[in-house]
């Protein structure tokens, strides 16, 4: 204690534990949670014992530095070989959230699917943002598809450019957003100003004001939504972690007005009705891994790999996709495939409620193209254009599992869009606008898959209709070598569409003929006949 030395560097080391503290508190976020102080703490402390090497001549000094030894070998199992050992806790915990189902999901109404891509919605709002006064200040946040007063639109939040613009701005002036479901909409800027955003620094940085009042919880990667009225809002998932820091178990949310920091907390079970996403999309694919990849332990995922289906991976794009189910609720979805390298075809998907964090996993998608094979057929179809697939999603359309596909330039502007047939490559349509687009796929539908065992549409869509011909137009298509035939039935206003590959007597249909025919009805005044019946002839 005489030696001022030693009263030195004891001063030095209490700074530098002060700094650390500081460090990881203010700038890290950690919580304040006994796991925390393991995870973090075991590092710190054992080197800081470690350092107690310099008093070598010391008596009993050798028990410090083994006891920081101890630490340090502690951090490296906790970070390095426990994540191992808890790799079938990891599947048991997703599994727990898990139905496996053996049907389709629910057909889709065609006007609420988004055949947008993020990457164009970028691209337009790219425009719209250099249209801005001191468009230097800033720059386009994440974008993410969102419902609001039950449409589709792409938001995406402006953020600070950098530090000093931040000094020299410290408001946002709103967020841009873009119709999801019109291919022709553009990019509008919503002007709400907004203080307490993730890229402001010090006390408004969004995280960092929702840690000043809630030192304990996780936080994870916050979401931007706008209410029903367009007033926005930025969501923050919080949780616990199970197994050491291994397993994020999410129990709520806080909502925090970026204009005026206001911070509410919400349980997963009472959250606000305009919420989409309460699972961030990072903790949903950490969830779908595991269900799918740690189904029989650690060895088993290595060697055997017995039952193990891996989640499609892209390159740019985060592993799920958020997907609008019939009831326009969000799910993240992800498609599954066989380990093998190279592999196809699907062997299920998952769909995750981003509101309750249940995953719904259907397994009756053996043989079905994955989303990889879906961009592949897509680009070979224009591979003269050069065309980029966007990231597809799965939709079930007039009763059939199809990728929507779309295709774009080298500069992110769309061109065509697809609908694939899950099943039967060959079944598809490409068109500039949604209308034909998803015309023509009804038609490819009933019209080439007529020998597929499968029916095409669920019994919510297919339909019957006799009568009398009132109304008879024919024509040849060049491309398939067919007569197509479109008549209309009395006592209906449909104008119905058969081909002389379905029904060879259809040639020979006119007016006064009584016919029957199964169609599909998508409330649309051109409908696609399944089977068509001549009185007389069959």
């Amino acid at each position: 204690m005489r030696s001022k030395l030693f009263l030195a560097i004891q001063a030095a080391r209490v700074i530098a534990g002060l700094i650390i503290l500081f460090i990881l508190s203010y700038f890290g976020l950690v919580d304040h949670t006994w796991q925390a102080f393991l995870s973090y703490g075991s590092l710190f402390w054992g080197l800081f014992l470690v350092f107690d090497l310099v008093y070598s001549k010391e008596h009993l000094i050798s028990i410090n530095v083994c006891a920081g030894i101890l630490m340090l070998l502690f951090f490296c199992f906790l970070q390095f070989i426990y994540p191992f050992a808890v790799t079938k806790a990891k599947y048991d915990f997703a599994a727990a959230k898990t139905t496996v189902v053996d049907r389709t999901a629910q057909a889709m109404n065609e006007q609420h699917i988004p055949v947008v891509p993020e990457r164009y919605a970028r691209y337009k709002s790219e425009k719209v943002l250099g249209e801005l006064a001191h468009v230097s200040y800033y720059e386009l946040g994440h974008t993410s598809l969102q419902k609001i007063d039950g449409h589709l639109y792409w938001v995406t939040p402006i953020e600070y450019s950098g530090f000093f613009k931040w000094m020299k701005s410290h408001r946002v002036p709103g967020y841009i957003r873009m119709s999801a479901e019109d291919e022709n909409a553009n990019a509008s800027l919503i002007k709400k100003e907004m203080k307490y955003v993730p890229s402001a620094y010090f006390s408004e940085n969004l995280k960092r004001l929702v840690r000043s009042k809630h030192a304990k919880p996780i936080l994870f990667r916050p979401s931007f939504e706008p209410d029903e009225t367009g007033n926005p809002y930025y969501v923050v998932a919080y949780g616990y972690y199970q197994k050491l820091r291994q397993i994020p178990d999410i129990k709520g949310v806080f909502v925090v007005d970026p204009k005026t920091g206001n911070v509410r907390q919400y349980t997963m079970d009472k959250l606000p009705a305009f919420i989409d996403q309460a699972i961030p999309s990072n903790v949903a694919e950490q969830w779908n891994d595991w269900y799918g990849e740690n189904v029989h332990g650690f060895w088993n995922k290595l060697f055997a790999q017995e039952d193990v289906k891996r989640p499609t991976e892209w390159s740019h794009s985060d592993e799920v996709n958020g997907v609008f189910d019939h009831a326009l609720r969000l799910n993240w979805f992800t498609d599954f495939t066989r380990p093998k390298s190279g592999s196809g075809a699907m062997v299920g998907y998952s769909m995750l409620n981003t509101r309750t964090g249940k995953i719904t996993y259907y397994s009756n998608a053996n043989g079905l193209l994955n989303g990889k094979s879906a961009m592949n057929v897509a680009e070979k179809t224009f591979k003269q254009n050069k065309y980029e697939a966007g990231i597809p999603n799965l939709y079930t359309i007039y009763g059939q599992e199809t990728w929507v596909v779309p295709l774009m330039d080298s500069n992110n502007v769309l061109r065509e869009m697809m609908l694939i047939h899950a099943k039967n490559e060959n079944v598809y349509s490409a068109e500039t606008d949604k209308r034909s687009l998803f015309d023509n796929y009804k038609y490819a539908v009933a019209t080439k898959l007529g020998g597929d065992s499968a029916s095409p549409t669920n019994k919510a869509l297919l339909k019957k209709q006799s009568g009398d011909v009132t109304q008879v137009y024919k024509y040849q298509d060049n491309d398939s070598r067919q007569t197509v035939v479109q008549f209309m039935v009395d006592g209906s206003d449909k104008i119905f569409t058969v081909t002389s590959a379905q029904n060879p007597y259809s040639v020979f249909l006119k007016t006064g003929d009584k016919v029957a025919v199964d169609y599909i009805d998508t409330d649309e005044i051109v409908s696609a006949v399944k089977t068509f019946t001549l009185q007389g002839k069959k």
